[in-house]
Parts: C-alpha cells; sequence; structure tokens
C-alpha cells in the first residue's frame, strides 16, 4: 500500500513540475516576442527612423495619431541614445519596463503598453 501511495505521490510531484515547465516556457515565449516588439520599437527611435516606430503602433494609437502628428511629437523629445529592459509581463497584452537615456545622460523610467494585433505585438497608449 505505501508503495502505491509513494508511487502516486511521485507521479503528481512529476506532473506538477512538468506542467510548471512547460507553463514557464509559454509565458516566457510570449514576453521574449512582446519584450522584441518594445526593444524594436525604441530602436527605431533611437535610429531616427519614426515612420518604422509608427509601423510598429497598434490601429487605436495610429487612430489618435496621424504619421505626421508622431513623427513632429518625436521631434520633440529628447533624443534616445539608450535603453534597457528592466521587466516584461503578460500574454495577450504586456507591458514592458524600460530606461531609456536621453542625450543629458539620466535615465527616464517608461513603461510600454503592448497588445496582440493579427498576431504581433504591437506598442499602444502613450508611445513616448
Amino acid at each position: 500500500m505505501l508503495i502505491v501511495v509513494g508511487v502516486v505521490v511521485v507521479l503528481c510531484c512529476g506532473g506538477a513540475g512538468i506542467g510548471g515547465f512547460f507553463l514557464y516556457k509559454g509565458i516566457k515565449s510570449a514576453t521574449a516576442s512582446a519584450q522584441q516588439a518594445a526593444e524594436s520599437f525604441v530602436s527605431d527611435l533611437e535610429a531616427d527612423d519614426a515612420d518604422a516606430a509608427y509601423g510598429l503602433l497598434c490601429s487605436d494609437t495610429r487612430g489618435r495619431y496621424t504619421r505626421d502628428t508622431f513623427t513632429q511629437g518625436i521631434a520633440k523629445q529628447p533624443k534616445i541614445r539608450g535603453h534597457e529592459i528592466n521587466g516584461v509581463n503578460g500574454r495577450t497584452s504586456a507591458t514592458v519596463n524600460m530606461g531609456l537615456t536621453p542625450d543629458s545622460g539620466s535615465t527616464d523610467r517608461h513603461v510600454f503598453v503592448l497588445v496582440k494585433e493579427d498576431g504581433s505585438w504591437k506598442v499602444c497608449g502613450q508611445p513616448y
């Protein structure tokens, strides 16, 4: 009887461990894609490519900002010289916390909100 109980306990613990591993991998995969989208957006801003950055905005945000309005707004912001990811979370929507380093050399914290649109992560809300 104790052997049967022991086998059941081992199987349950093993199943929970394997399930937890695959859950972790699924979440990490989802957040990695969101992180990549946010990094692409910021890299485009660093490269002064507002057109490419605009293409990474979600449809709601593009509806609030024309390409020209977005480009003019970016031009008024301090130039980003570097960035650092400080955290990512989410599955169907995500937030990416970044430290942005403008010309001044100080680090400004910014939270990018992302949503999935047509299978791709897009920056939504207040872009920068």
